[in-house]
């Protein structure tokens, strides 16, 4: 069965007149068709409803294109499947390999809690001035079509959204014309609070009474994730990207909590951490496996001794949202609150095979020590008993290479077995038990003298890790999340990281 074709002619007659010529080229009839659609908000009679019907679009690529957004295991081409808007570089509608000719697809994007009233624009912008000829249309959370810019005589496309709801609002970037080879493209997203109306003031009478002090002015300029001020409001992320925030309270409210939340599935490492922290800005980290505070698994203030980064390392055992709160603690007055900025990023991580992966000594980078934290550590001599770990499948163990030869005079690098374990005291009897193991935990083993990297990895199911490290001296062995530093001087050791029971943070960072 061929499809009914729809061809629309506009022609600007005299102001205010518009024109449409609706021709039925060939096929049955369609109800829905038997008048142009004149009811949508669309600044271009082209509307997304004709689209289909008014060419068939393929991209013949110039050169073999990726996408950013996909390769980071974000697949946004439908509604469902939506990323956050956000600002993004190198997303793409038509990857492939070069010289295919590949349909091109739709980019999907939506805005969750919207400020009513608040102006969103956003644009999308081709990275070679002919590579696309971008469209964007805005829909509204029933897919109603409220605003687009389909206009064919640029490659770019911009809209401008003042917002009625709280959303969500949705937003799709497509290709409109046959003009297309395929590359990238990037999108730009900013947002701004209403400009307030200034009012006139009566000028008092000397004999009034005194004029009473105004109360907190609310500081504009909070960042594009807000409101994500409780788990309710979390603002979606995606993994692999480095978001923009800050703690500006939104709509002037008291002290700001970011609140986040990322899909997770097991068997994956996800590291989420804030970074480039403005002057004064010391950011604390909560992470939970729920939405609630009686869900919360861990958290962080600082990287390391003098670091004011926050930084958490998860290895997850389930399918679903992991929530991350950052805040401040209160540590920013109101007055300094408008340079409060921060980025915030979670990275998701495959665990490799060799659980502990030995470092070649031209790529060892120096690394401060760690600070002293809350575990308690029990370390003893190589020979001291230890609860044997099953071994799993991706645990193995991977000696130095030897190192380049030293001058005579230097002493040749010895081999040094560590065996560690990290384990919750649940029963609180300071013995690790079954079942108390602590997986996904990061560690790292470092010449101490010269704070080289020798070897890093990940403790097993049973909360495990082995490794051999080659060293000139003593071994510093660093788990920087519970903030623990050993130094071993021997011929080897066998260290537990005892974690003992303690309640669960009951407020805000």
């Amino acid at each position: 069965m061929r499809r009914t074709r729809v061809a629309l002619l506009t022609a600007m007659a005299s102001p205010g007149l518009l024109l449409v010529l609706l021709s039925i080229i060939a096929g049955r009839s369609d109800p829905t068709l038997a008048a142009p659609r004149l009811d949508y908000a669309f600044s271009d009679p082209l509307s997304e409803a004709y689209l289909p019907w008014y060419q068939t679009i393929n991209c013949t690529l110039t050169t073999t294109t990726t996408d950013s957004l996909e390769n980071a295991g974000t697949y946004n081409d439908d509604r469902t499947s939506a990323a956050t808007l956000a600002n993004y570089t190198g997303l793409a509608l038509a990857p492939g390999d070069k010289a295919e000719s590949v349909p091109p697809k739709d980019d999907w994007f939506r805005l969750d809690n919207a400020k009513i009233g608040w102006t969103y624009q956003v644009k999308a912008y081709p990275d070679k001035t002919n590579n696309y000829n971008l469209g964007i249309i805005v829909y509204k959370a029933n897919l109603t079509p409220i605003i687009t810019d389909t206009t064919t005589n640029n490659y770019y496309a911009e809209i401008t959204l003042v917002a009625d709801s709280y959303g969500p609002y949705f937003f799709k970037v497509f290709q409109i014309s046959q003009q297309c080879s395929g590359e990238t493209y990037h999108l730009d997203f900013s947002s701004a609070a209403p400009t307030p109306t200034p009012t006139a003031t009566s000028t008092p009478s000397p004999t009034s009474s005194p004029t009473p002090v105004p109360g907190a002015t609310s500081i504009p300029g909070a960042d594009q994730l807000e409101p994500n001020y409780d788990f309710d409001h979390a603002a979606t992320i995606g993994t692999d990207i480095t978001y923009q925030a800050n703690f500006i309270p939104w709509g002037g409210g008291g002290e700001d909590n970011d609140f986040y939340k990322i899909w997770i599935k097991p068997g994956l490492h996800f590291v989420c951490e804030t970074l480039d922290l403005a002057p004064g800005v010391d950011t604390n980290m909560i992470v939970f496996n729920g939405p609630s505070w009686d869900n919360a698994i861990g958290g962080n203030d600082d990287v390391e001794l003098g670091d004011y980064r926050s930084r958490f390392s998860y290895f997850s055992t389930y399918e679903g949202w992991l929530y991350i709160l950052v805040g401040h603690g209160g540590r920013l007055p109101a007055s300094e609150l408008e340079d409060s900025d921060y980025k915030v990023r979670c990275e998701k991580q495959v665990p490799g095979q060799p659980t502990a992966t030995s470092i070649p000594e031209s790529t060892r980078t120096p690394q401060p020590t760690a600070p002293p934290g809350a575990a308690t550590v029990t370390p003893t001599t190589s020979g001291s008993p230890i609860a044997t770990p099953i071994p799993s499948e991706g645990l193995t163990v991977r000696t130095l290479t030897t190192p380049t030869p030293v001058p005579a005079t230097t002493p040749a690098p010895r081999f040094v077995p560590v065996s560690l374990l990290v384990y919750y005291d649940a029963n609180d009897d300071h013995q690790p038990g079954a079942g108390e193991g602590i997986a996904g935990v990061s560690a790292q083993a470092y010449e101490a003298v010269t704070n080289q990297l020798l070897a890093q990895g990940f403790t097993d199911e049973q909360g495990s890790l082995e490794f051999t490290v080659a060293a000139q001296g003593p071994v510093r062995v660093s788990v920087p999340f519970f903030g623990f530093s050993q130094l071993v001087a021997g011929e080897g050791a066998s260290i537990y990281v005892r974690v003992p029971p303690q309640p669960l943070p009951g407020g805000a960072p």
